[in-house]
């Protein structure tokens, strides 16, 4: 159990991913509490979660020891102003926001804060997101702990310095929608090759998971792993051919960049 009372600013999809979550791990009457400004999103989350529900950012971070801010970033600046007269350095305020620096948090709300920037990603809806944690200047370990504590329920944790978390941002934050890419093309190659789009959806995302699964079980490198598939002559060889002719790795590896340098563009330090 997580012996802390949070607030979470925001019930967007991260928002309640949180909720539902730590609503297993906190005792959800009296220690967990969420605000958003839509009433009707508000009753939602209270009718299916059973939790405290408000309307009132400044309530929600009197009655808090952590408070989540899962607002969208065009929403954040003028968030913080609203709260930081309610803030105290014996208040965690932990940020999921893409693009905001802990500097640029505790340039509006005072630097003895303490502030953790978390990136987490969209796999936190069914509990296995991989979030990364940075500590801002204030923030101790035990701080630091707390945040690993929290999203630990969506999922895994890890540790980086907060310079890299706009790599983080391109890997594991936008990574998701690669592989739904990946998928996405797989199944129309599929459908190219006669199959109606119920079996081919099958097909293909079936063999993700399964490959997926393969991997986490085995404990491999995938380079080894696609080798035991890559028969000599074979028809895997055959396509893992074009791939490389096509360079396939390179321009996996240009996107990353791209999504990372865009990071770095849109980031407020």
């Amino acid at each position: 159990m997580i012996n802390k009372k949070i607030g979470i600013i925001g019930c967007g999809n991260m928002g309640e991913a949180l909720s539902s979550r730590l609503a297993t791990v906190v005792e959800k009457s009296t220690s967990l509490m969420v605000s958003d400004l839509d009433a009707a999103r508000r009753d939602f989350i209270q009718t299916k979660y059973k939790i405290i529900v408000t309307g009132e950012n400044n309530y929600l971070v009197k009655h808090s020891d952590v408070i989540i801010l899962a607002v969208k970033p065009k929403d954040f600046d003028s968030l913080l102003k609203e709260l930081c007269c309610a803030l105290s350095k014996d208040k965690l305020l932990i940020s999921i926001a893409a693009g905001i620096t802990t500097k640029h948090i505790e340039n509006i709300v005072g630097k003895d804060i303490p502030v953790i920037r978390v990136m987490p990603n969209i796999a936190a809806i069914i509990g296995e997101a991989i979030s990364s944690v940075s500590a801002g200047s204030s923030a101790s370990k035990k701080d630091l702990g707390l945040a690993k504590d929290i999203f630990s329920t969506i999922g895994d944790v890890v540790e980086v310095d907060e310079d890299l978390v706009d790599a983080v941002t391109s890997i594991s934050g936008s990574g998701p929608a690669y592989f739904f890419y990946l998928i996405e093309a797989l199944i129309e190659a599929a459908k190219d090759l006669g199959f109606d789009e119920g079996i081919a959806k099958k097909l293909v995302s079936k063999t993700a998971f399964g490959s997926m699964k393969l991997l986490e079980a085995l404990k491999e490198d995938p380079a080894l792993l696609r080798a035991k598939v890559t028969s000599k002559g074979g028809t895997t060889e055959a396509a893992i051919k074009v791939f490389e002719d096509k360079r396939l790795k390179d321009i996996l590896k240009m996107a990353v960049r791209r999504a990372y340098e865009r990071s770095k563009e849109l980031s407020k330090s």
